[in-house]
């Protein structure tokens, strides 16, 4: 009967046969390889079975077809074989560099060491490890990929140093190339994972704004949101755009505009506008400001002083235009009065902070302090990482080391021109200015 028909040892071993022949023909030739050894191994065992039985006309037969397949199989693996031996090996397309920096010194050496060499604690340093896992990498079977922490360690030295890429390189032990892959990498990854939990203070919540306004009013200055101004920042433009970038200080440079609380943190930051541009324009034209109009938190949370309603409102130098959402210093003059100079010094030493802020930004990242010599594509992504790590190690409470900052005079980047009295107008800016100064001469 056919089912019996199909239960012969003769008609299984032929079905086995075209089965293996089918699969063959689909596989590469490493799957091959490894499909025809465990395929010997099974019909070696085959073979002693069928020897072990009793003597049968049909046990010859197949004992002969099972010899004959392995014979065939293994001139098979042997070809296959000969073939590997004879293909030339692959070039080797990965230069071999060595360097204990990483691997030995910065893990034998003290905190304070790790530190000052990549500007943030270990655990800061691991903290960040765990948060940028997607930039990892995998081994490959030509070459080891770079471990996740080596990787940071390498962009996190390259923006706290001056140092070239092709000298970052040979201390760790990589390619010039890799360093630059490598850090723009790294920045990209960082603002995407820390901009939302570490730079993302507008639209502006009640509890946000209060603990905000309560520290200004600590420092003396009320309703108090944060201190605007901009900071030139060293950049190497192309020629044909040299002179957009050209700044009134007389190198090239693009601006970072920034609102900056008490402590030192970024509330807002705009990258990115040449150097020719100057702070007030880059305020009028961004996104701040049409925040800060439309925010009606800043309105109701007003107070009186001096029988003027007063809303929330931010501080800045008298590069910028007085309007009812910004504040700056009485214009400069001989005759000024005791309670304008009160609010001149009072609104000074507030918006210090967002000069201190600077200040911490270049210390701590020194390529930015000395300038940056990347393409002009990639400074803002570098500009904008820094700026967000800066406020993520002010959370961790990883401060700056005092000797990292310059001279108390070098910090500043003042940019007071005085107004003259006869370009003023009278606005709501005026009479919030007024009303503040009376009350400090009050008090």
């Amino acid at each position: 009967t056919e089912s019996e028909l199909t239960q012969t040892p003769d008609f299984c071993l032929r079905l086995q046969f075209a089965k293996f022949v089918t699969i063959i023909e689909i596989m590469n030739s490493r799957d091959r390889i490894h499909f025809i050894l465990l395929f010997i191994q099974y019909y070696d065992l085959q073979v002693q079975i069928i020897a072990a039985r009793a003597d049968a006309a049909e046990t010859k037969v197949l004992f002969c077809m099972l010899t004959t397949f392995l014979e065939i199989a293994r001139n098979f693996l042997l070809v296959i074989k000969e073939y590997r031996a004879k293909r030339k090996s692959p070039l080797i397309w990965r230069k071999e560099r060595t360097s204990l920096f990483w691997e030995k010194e910065c893990q034998e050496c003290s905190d304070l060491d790790f530190k000052n060499i990549f500007r943030l604690e270990r655990r800061s340093f691991f903290e960040l490890c765990d948060i940028l896992k997607g930039i990892g990498k995998e081994d490959t079977n030509y070459r080891k990929a770079i471990t996740l922490e080596k990787r940071i360690a390498i962009a996190l030295y390259a923006l706290g140093s001056s140092a070239e890429y092709r000298t970052v390189a040979s201390l760790f032990g990589v390619s010039n190339s890799s360093v630059c892959r490598i850090v723009r990498e790294f920045c990209a990854a960082v603002w995407n994972a820390l901009k939302p939990n570490y730079l993302n203070y507008f639209p502006l919540t009640e509890t946000v704004a209060q603990t905000i306004v309560n520290d200004f009013n600590n420092m003396g200055f009320p309703q108090c949101i944060g201190a605007l101004d901009g900071c030139h920042i060293e950049v190497k433009p192309k020629k044909e755009d040299a002179v957009d970038y050209y700044n009134y200080k007389g190198w090239y440079s693009v601006v970072l505009l920034a609102l900056v609380d008490s402590r030192y943190r970024f509330l807002y930051i705009n990258v990115g506008s040449p150097g020719r541009c100057n702070d007030s324009g880059i305020y009028e034209r961004s996104s701040l400001k049409a925040e800060l109009l439309r925010c009606k938190l800043l309105y109701d949370q007003r107070k009186s002083f001096n029988n003027v309603e007063i809303p929330l409102v931010i501080i800045a130098d008298s590069a910028f235009r007085l309007s009812r959402n910004v504040l700056k210093p009485f214009p400069f003059n001989v005759e000024n009065t005791t309670a304008q100079r009160e609010f001149n010094y009072r609104l000074s030493r507030c918006r210090r902070v967002v000069e201190n802020a600077f200040g911490h930004l270049k210390a701590r990242f020194r390529r930015i302090g000395k300038g940056l010599d990347n393409r002009i594509d990639n400074t803002n992504a570098i500009i904008k990482a820094c700026c967000v790590l800066h406020n993520f190690l002010i959370s961790q409470r990883d401060y700056i080391t005092d000797t990292w900052l310059p001279d108390p005079g070098s910090m500043t980047e003042e940019q007071s021109r005085v107004v003259p009295l006869n370009e003023r107008r009278l606005n709501l800016g005026d009479c919030y200015r007024n009303a503040l100064s009376q009350h400090f001469a009050q008090e």
